[in-house]
């Protein structure tokens, strides 16, 4: 075998397993308000929430926020679970920010980057990556 064969090997094999590698075809796991509610206060933070209970009321199943302390200043991330993944998804996108949103939100004292994203009927958002912590432990 010639050099160029074995590298082209080498490289279609890596390529190949770069594919099986990266993907996630595995459904997000069920994880309930309480699961949230427990992973946050067993990480220290301080987390208050609320409960919807009817589908025709509200989007919202409920909503979670925990906080890095017990000051109403202090940072916080914000969970909302929904009945689909549809109304998670409709919430983040209400929920973006944009260059005007953000322009905004700078204009009102609040110049950081709001950051938000779903994991299946879960939105959630935050200004503070240390927030995101013990969710992404939760759903490992």
């Amino acid at each position: 075998m010639t050099m160029k064969k074995i590298i082209s090997i080498i490289l279609l094999l890596s390529f190949a397993l770069s594919f099986t590698a990266c993907g996630n075809s595995a459904e997000p796991k069920e994880i309930s308000c309480e699961d949230i509610i427990k992973a946050y206060e067993d990480a220290g933070y301080f987390v208050t929430h609320g409960e919807h209970k009817d589908e025709a009321e509200s989007s919202q199943l409920c909503y979670i926020k925990a906080s890095l302390t017990e000051d109403s200043d202090s940072d916080y991330i914000y969970f909302i679970t929904c009945f689909t993944d549809e109304q998670a998804e409709e919430a983040a996108e209400t929920d973006k920010y944009n260059l005007a949103v953000w322009l905004y939100a700078a204009v009102s004292g609040e110049s950081r980057w709001l950051k938000t994203g779903t994991y299946g009927k879960i939105e959630y958002s935050y200004y503070n990556s240390k927030l995101i912590k013990p969710f992404n432990e939760l759903i490992k």
